[in-house]
């Protein structure tokens, strides 16, 4: 008896990922597509005997380069998630999140398995289960085709952005990747960005504006700053807005009123000035 299981893909360009189900015993070897890497981890994280001896945890994630042959899975691995990425987006990826070059981070002369901790291998499982969830529920459930639209739009989103990079940090961080010189150009981007958004407080300042005078994309902007902060750049200089505000208020004789001193500050909305500004400090800005 030869089982091959089956196969389930969700495809957008320049990504795939796919659920296969092989026998485990089977020999995959051949060539791949010749642009693509491929990323491998387990279906469900469960312990495997090695060699009938000692319970192993395939807490693994293989990686398969462009242009080369798959042998590397005759390991007694079967059901997995695999996820293809074109060179070129990987690439882009990698400069993106300053990682070093792919071909040398993730070695492209030869496969490889890396040995991760379970809980990162946990997360990259749920990403993929919660995106196939969505998926066959959208065949089974009667929705229009604008919710439909919005739906796969998210899956593709998700799949290409957030899936992909997961992946890559989960790289990374096993790796123990650290880029020293980096660091001190993350330093120096998030005192400028600082900077501009303290001289700001009460102009009309933009986060895309910001990226484009430091000459950074907004996502290393992002990635900038939750690194430092655990908030995003557009939610610091609300914070940063809140605090002058809370002083002005502290120190404002009654000459102006309340929403007059909060619209220079660029809080249009009252309802949302308030829980912000009471989540912070405890109290309602008419408090103050």
């Amino acid at each position: 008896g030869h089982f091959e299981g089956y196969l389930s893909r969700i495809i957008i360009d320049e990504v795939m990922l796919e659920l296969s189900q092989r026998n485990c015993l089977t020999n995959v070897a051949g060539v791949i597509h010749s642009k693509m890497w491929v990323f491998a981890i387990p279906v469900q994280v469960n312990s495997v005997f090695f060699q009938n001896l000692y319970p192993l945890e395939n807490n693994y994630l293989g990686i398969i380069p462009p242009k080369s042959e798959i042998s590397v899975f005759q390991h007694p691995f079967s059901n997995r998630f695999q996820l293809y990425v074109h060179d070129n987006y990987l690439q882009q990826l990698c400069q993106t999140l300053e990682l070093p070059e792919a071909k040398k981070f993730l070695n492209s002369s030869a496969s490889s398995i890396v040995i991760c901790p379970s809980e990162k291998i946990r997360h990259l499982q749920q990403s993929c289960h919660q995106l196939y969830r969505m998926l066959f529920n959208l065949d089974c459930q009667q929705i229009s085709w604008q919710r439909k639209a919005l739906r796969l739009n998210f899956v593709r989103q998700k799949l290409k952005e957030e899936i992909v990079k997961d992946f890559l940090l989960t790289l990374a961080v096993t790796k123990d990747i650290t880029t020293p010189k980096n660091t001190i150009r993350r330093t120096s981007i998030l005192k400028k960005a600082e900077e501009m958004m303290r001289k700001n407080l009460r102009s009309d300042l933009t986060i895309p504006a910001i990226c484009q005078y430091l000459k950074v994309s907004q996502r290393t902007l992002e990635y900038i700053f939750k690194d430092f902060y655990q908030m995003s750049p557009y939610n610091y200089f609300k914070l940063l807005r809140l605090n002058a505000l809370h002083q002005s208020l502290s120190q404002n004789n009654q000459t102006k009123l309340i929403y007059e001193i909060a619209e220079e500050l660029g809080f249009f909305h009252r309802g949302y000035l308030a829980s912000d500004y009471k989540k912070l400090f405890g109290y309602f800005p008419s408090e103050t």
